[in-house]
């Protein structure tokens, strides 16, 4: 009886805190009319996608596009990294970027996976830029592109510059830290000092893109301080609601688990929200079922997919257990080059990957739901089953110390 009168209690806790969310909540209707107004990026579902900020901060950055900017952003934005740089002395001074004409500057997009690149040939120098919103930097990215410039661009000055929500500090220190109230303050800018030339659909869109930014992007906005205080009042609330929102990741999750029972040849293995780990029947094999503290299963090679929020992959795992078995893996896995490929050149201590597929990547997730996204899962788990796996189980069942 004290059981079911608390959680009558709690339920009815939690009920007056929704009516009071819902219900003559001013602060609610003052946020509901400031990000009511029309704005085209919130339209065309952008707000988080790197791609789309990228392919818009490139568009100004080019003196080249029709924007009637020339190279006035362009500078602009170079000034603001050459101001932030961490180094010490910066390869390329403001003087020079105030008298250079930079109009034969290059913009391009995803060369080598960079975000943006910036090419000027007259004065000899490249500016990096890694833009990212909601995501991280990942598998050393930053050094890797760093190299791939000075590769490039031998005795070149060379700016690299990491673009984050809230101007994170970069891995590689010879990167610039700079943020979206940066980018959204240029632009501001931009439209008070260079009004009278812009053009009438050239401002609407750069007042739309500014609004965009602050409305969902930098944290010292009106919006931001508004949201700060509804939480404070409604916290409650607003934690029951986030409780129960549409979790993509778990649902990803309930359908790789679902894909996976459907096949009666595969067995599913230990699984998480992150990790969903199955085995065929027919590469379930007693010598390899002697893991440490790894699956509860013992087994020591499972595939495994990587259920990330931004990015779904595959992978063929070894795991810990006895070394002469995990070596005698590794060694069958460098010499089948065609299919299997380990991702270290020596055997790690602890996990190994020897196959990977990718299912999803980063982009795949834009303003993604679980239904747009199970043709593109479907699509390369097909692909799997009926290509790659036969060929490793092929080899796999051939090693007669198995």
């Amino acid at each position: 009886m004290t059981n079911d009168l608390f959680h009558q209690d709690s339920f009815e806790h939690d009920l007056r805190a929704l009516e009071g969310f819902v219900v003559n909540n001013p602060e609610l209707d003052q946020l509901e009319n400031l990000v009511g107004q029309f704005n085209i990026f919130e339209a065309m579902g952008v707000i988080r996608q790197e791609i789309r900020h990228s392919d818009f901060l490139a568009f100004l950055l080019n003196p080249a596009e029709n924007h009637g900017l020339g190279d006035y952003f362009l500078k602009r934005f170079i000034q603001k990294a050459i101001i932030a740089y961490r180094g010490g002395n910066p390869p390329i001074s403001l003087i020079d970027i105030d008298f250079w004409d930079l109009t034969e500057t290059f913009v391009l997009r995803e060369w080598n996976n960079i975000d943006i690149l910036l090419e000027n040939r007259p004065h000899n120098f490249a500016i990096i830029i890694e833009n990212k919103i909601s995501s991280t930097e990942h598998s050393d990215q930053l050094r890797k592109y760093r190299s791939l410039a000075e590769q490039h661009y031998p005795d070149w000055k060379l700016i690299c510059v990491y673009l984050t929500q809230e101007g994170d500090i970069p891995s590689d220190e010879c990167y610039v830290p700079l943020d979206y109230r940066t980018i959204c303050q240029l632009v501001e800018d931009l439209l008070d000092k260079r009004s009278s030339i812009l053009g009438a659909d050239v401002k609407t869109i750069l007042f739309h893109y500014a609004q965009m930014i602050r409305r969902h992007i930098v944290s010292d906005s009106p919006i931001a301080d508004l949201c700060r205080k509804i939480y404070q009042k409604h916290r409650r609330a607003i934690e029951l609601i986030i409780e129960h929102r549409p979790d993509l990741q778990a649902s990803i999750r309930e359908y790789l688990e679902e894909i996976i029972q459907k096949q009666p040849e595969l067995l599913l293995d230990h699984c998480s929200k992150m990790y969903i780990r199955f085995i065929p029947k027919k590469l379930d094999f007693p010598s390899l079922r002697k893991g440490e503290g790894w699956v509860p299963s013992g087994r020591m090679l499972v595939y495994e997919f990587r259920n990330y929020v931004d990015r779904l992959s595959l992978g063929l795992v070894i795991g810990p257990g006895p070394q002469e078995i995990r070596q005698k893996l590794f060694e069958m896995a460098k010499k089948e080059k065609d299919i299997l490929k380990p991702s270290s050149k020596t055997l790690p201590a602890s996990f190994c990957t020897i196959f990977t597929r990718d299912f999803l990547k980063q982009k795949d997730y834009e303003s993604a739901t679980l239904e747009n996204l199970k043709p593109k899962i479907d699509k390369a788990w097909d692909f799997f089953l009926n290509h790659e796996a036969p060929k490793i189980e092929k080899i796999l069942t051939s090693q007669p110390w198995i």
